[in-house]
């Protein structure tokens, strides 16, 4: 599929599942509260949990987050790119089911296919482990591909990262590892 169609199928609610730095992850447009909601309902996952938000590059979380300068911006880049996610305040314009007080999980990935696909299609996405809840994280292109067969969920060819865990979440502000 080509950026343009896969950009489209995204901002049309469309589901897809790429490789990540640790497994396979469930990406759609994080503005689409329709594809949220697919997403949740392909985990069986719990309402209540949020979503990580990744990009290649800042410019597109300028609606998610709100802007930081100087060195504070230095220190939050300085773990980009990689399995780094941080908690940072929300920015006015971030959907509301993306935020938990006033906070939205955030992450620049390191992974070369996951970053390579996030710059062709110019946008952010959800990061969640394409899996259902509570059993193993999907390794393989091969096991995502049969996962999903029927669910409408494009799944995109690559290797995962050589990570063997989800990335670090940690609070900006505290700095309180909130997932190590």
């Amino acid at each position: 599929m080509n950026t343009f169609r896969l950009k489209r199928f995204l901002m049309r609610g469309g589901i897809i599942a790429y490789p990540t730095e640790s497994c396979f992850g469930l990406g759609c447009d994080p503005k689409n509260i329709r594809a949220i909601k697919k997403i949740i309902q392909i985990k069986k996952r719990s309402k209540n949990k949020n979503f990580i938000i990744i990009a290649s590059e800042l410019n597109y979380l300028k609606k998610i987050i709100r802007p930081l300068k100087g060195d504070k911006k230095s220190f939050m880049l300085s773990k980009w790119p990689g399995p780094h996610t941080w908690l940072l305040k929300a920015h006015k314009n971030c959907p509301y089911w993306l935020k938990k007080s006033d906070k939205v999980a955030v992450r620049i990935p390191g992974l070369k296919n996951c970053n390579t696909l996030l710059t062709s299609i110019k946008m952010c996405i959800t990061s969640t482990s394409a899996n259902k809840s509570g059993q193993h994280a999907i390794k393989k292109h091969r096991n995502a591909s049969r996962l999903f067969a029927g669910a409408g969920v494009k799944v995109i060819k690559g290797k995962i990262g050589v990570n063997n865990k989800s990335s670090t979440i940690q609070d900006f502000e505290t700095q309180l590892i909130i997932r190590k």
